[in-house]
């Protein structure tokens, strides 16, 4: 027969909050202990020969009434005066005559007490439990003389009841919860033997109350299947260290392995201690934890560990004080995959790769995906020199072709390395912004390599910064100029055109030629913006030109790649000739190979239509990149511009001499007009004639001059005075 239980003491503790100080939820009710604590409220009113006695449980602020006899609750809750108690008793003659308790709600209020008596109640173990007090509405002298002895008594009876109801209360919440379905109980002899279970560890187990009682509790726990069978065991015979309150066990039921969280706490039997288990389920819980882990720290699309995992291996490597690399590989031409073959195919290319990542890592390493199209090496204890070499082989190994979805596929990478020696101080933020910056540097290099991080990158960078920082304040303050440079006619002699260039005065540098920062604004998010001036203003200056021998000239503007590829070109372009009333006619707008070979839907559709508005294109800097021959027969360009570096060593070098013939038979083929730039000298001018190219522009006829100056060479063509070179060098 199973012994009757009892909770001990520490069930609370350990249990749970609801639990946990028995009493402090007992309501203001002066009901609360049923007729016990009304007849000892009578019993003490009667004996002092007062009207008014109060119960309160607690001491102090704490303390609260839970019994009251000739007071209203509303009075009561407004003063400590009732809820007050010394190591003794402690009585107040005349409430009016002491100076703590004048102003006190119930001495001025509707109460009127006068006269006050509190007698402190105290557990078994002297612990404070509560406050018995009478109060009268009249002062008194003394305490009535019979009354005296009889304090101790009220005392303990009052202790009595309190620790009984307390217990009672205890009793009811602890059989609650021990049938409660939300929290499964096993409680266990101090044999180990199971000596009750309640309706949900029947569930939880899956076997029957009356089974179960009796069973050694390694049975419900096996020790094969426990993390440390040995702490296992005794925790739960109660004889681990109290400072382990709490424990993950695993059980197996129906097949299925669970982990529950065990709370342990001491039980009182009919004979002798036992132990109480409280079990919660929570394996789910955990799966679903670990999913969240795995969200969180890992790469859904390759499996890799991402960027947040990736800076707590760095932080653990560069803790354990030794040398760390780290290496950031970068595909170079993955956007061009992604935008021409599709994203599915692009994930296709970033999971193979980070496959061949995998196979190529130095020993030791450990890879993550950064982000996009860039993954990160960590390499422990890093040699330089055979770093370098492993390196070296990972793009090689990307770089073989593959198919990827029926489409063959080229990938080139990119890597920037940095290395954070033992003795320096150097977090995985910092290291990884020195990667960083190197892997900047070899994509800036052209990519296909590996490229060390240097403090002279940082320094650049900064510089590129701050040139960012001058280049919109010179937008903003109109800074910028546009100078303009003709364009002749090889055969006529005659100016035809001239060529918008744009110019920067700076406030402390002077007039800055396009070298100097042109790169840097390309990249600028004011490029745009600078893009759509330069071409308003163009167009307004071009209609103040007078004609040459009847013609009107043409105006030749350089494009950025951002006015290509944003969808507003055609829609500026517009606008800006309706405001000047130029006619699209006498507009060129020149594109660069970098333009030609990314042209996206938007950039494609403004090209044709400006086209077919009758706006010309010309292709600028031809011969200087990897495709220029085959762009010429997809692209919609009236005209080729020779880049200045062929021309300048035309005469004395045959190669560039060759291409100049081949880009002009090509171009006559094409029927496309040809314009040489960067033209010095007479000879230069002569062979380029010979050749049968249509036109130059050089230091030859004019350099780039400001509006009005280059308005006035124009007069001076008109006049009729003689097209002479105005000086020599660079444009």
């Amino acid at each position: 027969m199973a012994q009757p239980l009892t909770p001990g003491k520490r069930f609370a503790e350990h249990a749970g909050a609801p639990w946990s100080r028995i009493g402090d939820d007992l309501p203001h009710d002066p009901g609360l202990g049923g007729e016990e604590f009304v007849d000892l409220l009578s019993l003490a009113a009667s004996l002092f020969d007062a009207p008014i006695a109060t119960l309160a449980i607690g001491l102090g602020a704490e303390a609260r009434l839970v019994a009251r006899r000739g007071i209203d609750a509303a009075d009561a809750d407004t003063s400590l005066l009732l809820r007050e108690a010394g190591p003794s008793v402690r009585v107040v003659n005349d409430t009016h005559a002491d100076p703590l308790h004048q102003e006190d709600p119930l001495v001025t209020g509707p109460a009127g007490i006068r006269f006050v008596l509190t007698l402190p109640v105290n557990g078994a173990d002297g612990h404070g439990l509560g406050v018995l007090a009478v109060a009268d509405t009249v002062a008194r002298d003394r305490l009535p003389p019979a009354s005296e002895p009889l304090l101790g008594q009220l005392a303990r009876l009052a202790a009595r009841l309190l620790e009984r109801h307390q217990l009672q209360r205890r009793n009811r919440i602890a059989a609650q919860i021990m049938q409660a379905d939300f929290s499964a109980v096993v409680v266990i002899d101090a044999s180990g033997g199971v000596v009750f279970v309640n309706h949900a560890a029947e569930t939880l187990f899956g076997g029957r109350a009356r089974g179960m009682r009796g069973m050694p509790v390694e049975m419900l726990f096996p020790p094969h299947l426990q993390a440390d069978p040995d702490l296992a065991h005794a925790w739960l015979h109660g004889r681990a260290q109290d400072t382990v309150e709490r424990m993950n066990l695993h059980i197996q039921t129906s097949g299925q392995l669970h982990t529950v969280e065990a709370a342990r706490c001491a039980w009182q039997l009919t004979r002798g201690e036992g132990v109480a288990l409280v079990l919660r389920d929570i394996t789910e819980h955990l799966r679903q934890r670990d999913q969240l882990l795995r969200v969180a720290l890992y790469d859904p699309l390759t499996g890799l560990p991402n960027r947040t995992a990736l800076l707590d291996m760095l932080a653990a490597e560069l803790s354990a004080g030794s040398d760390v690399g780290l290496a950031l590989v970068g595909l170079d031409n993955f956007k061009a995959v992604n935008d021409t073959l599709g994203h599915g195919t692009g994930d296709a290319v970033l999971q193979a790769t980070a496959e061949r990542l995998q196979a190529a890592l130095p020993e030791g390493a450990m890879l993550a995906r950064f982000g996009g199209d860039e993954f990160a090496v960590l390499c422990p204890g890093a040699d330089a020199a055979e770093l370098d070499t492993r390196l070296a082989g990972v793009l090689l190994q990307i770089s073989e072709p593959g198919e990827f979805d029926g489409h063959a596929v080229h990938l080139d990478a990119s890597i920037g390395i940095a290395i954070a020696q033992a003795d320096e101080a150097c977090g995985p933020s910092e290291l990884i912004a020195r990667a960083d910056l190197a892997l900047y540097k070899a994509k800036a290099a052209g990519g296909r390599r590996c490229c060390w991080f240097d403090a002279g990158m940082r320094q650049e960078i900064n510089n590129r910064r701050m040139l960012d920082l001058e280049l919109r304040r010179a937008h903003a303050q109109g800074e910028f100029e546009v100078h303009y440079q003709p364009q002749i006619d090889l055969d006529t002699g005659r100016t035809f055109g001239a060529e918008a260039l744009l110019r920067w005065r700076h406030p402390e540098r002077g007039l800055l030629l396009p070298v100097d920062f042109i790169d840097a604004l390309a990249a600028s998010p004011v490029a745009a913006d600078v893009g759509r001036w330069i071409i308003r203003q163009a167009c307004h200056d071009a209609t103040r030109w007078p004609r040459i021998d009847g013609e009107q000239l043409a105006i030749s503007i350089n494009l950025f790649p951002v006015q290509v590829n944003n969808g507003q070109l055609q829609r500026e372009v517009d606008q800006a000739l309706e405001d000047s009333g130029l006619p699209a006619e006498r507009l060129e707008l020149e594109i660069t190979e970098i333009i030609a070979l990314d042209p996206g839907d938007a950039a494609a559709q403004s090209l044709a239509g400006l086209r077919k508005r009758g706006v010309r294109l010309s292709f600028d800097d031809f011969g200087t990149g990897y495709a220029s021959l085959s762009l010429l027969q997809r692209l919609p360009v009236d005209r080729v511009k020779i880049d200045r570096s062929f021309v300048r060593d035309m005469l004395a070098n045959l190669s560039d001499a060759a291409i100049i013939k081949s880009i002009l038979l090509i171009s006559s083929n094409l029927e496309l007009q040809v314009t040489a730039e960067g033209v010095e000298n007479h000879a230069q001018a002569d062979l380029l004639r010979g050749l049968g190219c249509h036109g130059a522009q050089g230091f030859l006829y004019a350099p780039a001059l400001a509006a009005d100056a280059f308005g006035d060479w124009l007069e001076a063509r008109v006049a009729g005075d003689a097209a002479k070179p105005t000086g020599a060098g660079r444009e």
